[in-house]
C-alpha cells in the first residue's frame, strides 16, 4: 500500500475514532471537511451541489462528493450493494475482471464492521461499464463517496478550479459552452431585432412559438435549466406595424400546462391568455392559436400566465413592440434597444430573490453594452417582467427622458437619471449622448448588482450594462 493511501485511510480511522474533522492528507497537509461557515462549497457550472468538499490544508488535495455531481452533471450514479462499487453510466459490474476484489477476503474483512471494511476496503467505481483506476482511493464518510479532482475531470469531462479567494470548488463541463450559442440571440433581443414573420394567404403576419425546458447561461460558466419560447430566454421580440393582423401558434413541450398573455395590449378578450377565465390551459403536447390586430403603437410584452412564479421567474416572457404605422411623426433615434429586466434562480427557489439579475437573459459582466458615437440619440425600451422585484434604472453621467410608459407616449417627457420600474411596467427613454467616456447603466437595489447574491472582490454583476460614448 502506498504512503498516499496509508497517510490518507491512518487519517480517516483517527477521525471517525476521535469524532475529529480532520484528515491527514497525502502531501503531509491536513484534510477538512467543514460546515457552515468557511465550508468548502462545490459549484458545477455554478449551480450549488448538495454536499461540501475536502481539501487538504496545504491546498494539494481536494476530495469531492460523486454523486451529487454526477446528478447534476446528468449521468447516471448507482450503488451496487453486491460489489460494494460504485457505477457511473454502467448497467453492471464488470465479472471476471482482474481488478475486482476479492470477495472471499471482503466478506472476512465485513466480519470487522462497516469501520474495518471501509479502511481495508476502497470502494470501486465502474466508469462507462470498466472498473476505473483511480489516481486515489475514494473515501465514504457521512453516507458519501468522495473522490479525487482526478476521478471528477475523467469520469465527467470537466475542468476541476480551485477558487482560494471564494473558499469554493468550481466545475466546468461542456454545457459552458452553451454562452456562445446563445450570443446572437442575446444581440437580437437587445437590439429589438423581432422573429421573421409567415406572411399567410390572408395577409396575416404569423409566428411560431414553443415552449420547452432547456440550457441557458446568463453569464459565462454558469448554467441553468430556463423555461423557454424557442430556445432562448427570454423568448425572441416580436415587432410588428400597428394594424397587423397577428396569428401566432403556440407549441406547449413543457412537462406543464401553460398559456400565453399579450401584457399591455388590446385585444379580443378570447385572446387575453388567461387560464379558466378566457381560454383553457394549452395541455402538455398540444398546441393554441392567437390572433388579433396589432391595436396601438409601443413597447409591450408576453409572458406565460400559468404556474407564474416558475414559468415567469424562469425565462417564459419575451418583448413585443408594434411600430407606428405612419412614423412622419415620430422622433427619429439613432439607435433603438430594447431590455427585459429580470433574473434567473439558479440555487434559489422559485419564490425566493433570484440570485442573476439579467437584461435579456445576461448577468453583467456578460451584457450587452449600448455602444454610440458623442452626440448620437437613443431610445432605450425597458420592460421588468420580475416576479416580484422593482429595478431602479440609473444612468451615470448624464441625464434622460421619460418618453413613455406602458406603450403611451407621455405627455410632457420629464428628465431624470433613475427610473422605478415595477414588476409590469415599460418605460421608454431617450437620451442624447454628450459625453465620452464609459457610463455604468444600472439597477441601484444594490443586491440586483451581485451574481449568486454576492460581490467577490467588488466584482459586480447582475443588472448593469455600459454607456459607451466615443467620438
Amino acid at each position: 500500500m502506498s504512503m498516499k493511501k496509508m497517510g490518507l485511510l491512518a487519517a480517516l480511522f483517527a477521525l471517525m475514532v476521535q469524532v475529529s474533522p480532520i484528515l491527514s492528507s497525502a502531501h503531509g497537509g491536513e484534510m477538512h471537511e467543514e460546515d457552515g461557515e468557511g465550508s468548502v462549497k462545490v459549484m458545477v457550472d455554478g449551480r450549488m451541489v448538495e454536499g461540501s468538499a475536502m481539501i487538504s490544508s496545504d491546498m494539494s488535495e481536494l476530495m469531492l462528493p460523486l454523486r451529487s455531481i454526477g446528478e447534476i452533471l446528468g449521468s447516471e450514479v448507482r450503488w451496487d450493494a453486491e460489489h460494494q462499487a460504485v457505477l457511473i453510466n454502467s448497467a453492471f459490474y464488470p465479472e471476471n475482471n482482474s481488478n475486482s476484489m476479492d470477495h472471499s477476503a471482503h466478506q472476512e474483512h465485513q466480519s470487522m464492521g462497516d469501520m474495518g471494511n471501509m479502511m481495508m476496503h476502497p470502494t470501486p467505481i465502474v466508469l462507462d461499464g470498466v472498473l476505473y483506476q483511480a489516481d486515489m482511493d475514494p473515501i465514504r464518510m457521512n453516507g458519501s463517496l468522495l473522490v479525487s479532482t482526478d476521478t471528477i475531470e475523467k469520469a465527467f469531462h470537466v475542468q476541476v478550479k480551485w477558487n482560494k479567494a471564494l473558499s469554493k470548488v468550481q466545475i466546468i463541463s461542456s454545457a459552458t459552452a452553451q454562452f456562445e450559442k446563445e450570443q446572437e440571440q442575446v444581440d437580437n433581443a437587445f437590439h429589438g431585432i423581432g422573429m421573421v414573420p409567415v406572411i399567410a394567404a390572408d395577409g396575416a403576419k404569423e409566428f411560431h412559438l414553443t415552449a420547452e425546458i432547456g440550457p441557458w447561461s446568463p453569464v459565462k460558466g454558469v448554467v441553468t435549466n430556463a423555461w423557454m419560447f424557442n430556445g432562448q430566454a427570454p423568448g425572441p421580440v416580436i415587432r410588428v406595424t400597428e394594424g397587423d393582423r397577428v396569428r401566432i401558434k403556440l407549441d406547449n413541450k413543457l412537462p406543464e400546462r401553460t398559456a400565453i398573455h399579450w401584457h399591455g395590449l388590446h385585444l379580443p378578450n378570447g385572446m387575453d391568455g388567461v387560464p379558466g377565465l378566457t381560454q383553457e390551459t394549452v395541455q402538455v403536447g398540444d398546441n393554441y392559436t392567437y390572433e388579433f390586430v396589432a391595436s396601438h403603437p409601443g413597447t409591450f410584452m408576453y409572458h406565460s400566465h400559468y404556474d407564474d412564479m416558475k414559468q415567469i421567474g424562469n425565462g417564459l416572457y419575451g418583448a413585443f413592440i408594434i411600430d407606428p404605422k405612419s412614423s412622419s411623426s415620430e422622433t427619429k433615434y439613432d439607435h433603438d434597444y430594447t431590455m427585459m429586466l429580470s433574473g434567473f434562480h439558479v440555487n434559489t427557489s422559485d419564490e425566493e430573490d433570484q440570485d442573476y439579475y439579467t437584461i435579456n437573459g445576461r448577468s453583467y459582466p456578460d451584457t450587452p453594452s449600448i455602444i454610440v458615437k458623442k452626440g448620437e440619440t437613443v431610445r432605450i425600451r425597458m420592460a421588468n417582467i420580475d416576479t416580484m422585484e422593482v429595478h431602479t434604472m440609473h444612468l451615470h453621467g448624464m441625464d434622460f427622458k421619460v418618453i413613455a410608459k406602458d406603450g403611451h407616449p407621455v405627455k410632457e417627457p420629464q428628465t431624470m437619471n433613475t427610473v422605478l420600474i415595477g414588476p409590469g411596467e415599460t418605460y421608454d427613454i431617450a437620451l442624447t449622448a454628450d459625453t465620452i467616456g464609459s457610463w455604468m447603466f444600472h439597477c441601484h437595489i444594490l443586491d440586483h448588482t451581485m451574481n449568486a447574491g454576492e460581490m467577490a472582490n467588488g466584482e459586480m454583476g447582475g443588472l448593469i450594462t455600459i454607456l459607451k460614448v466615443t467620438e
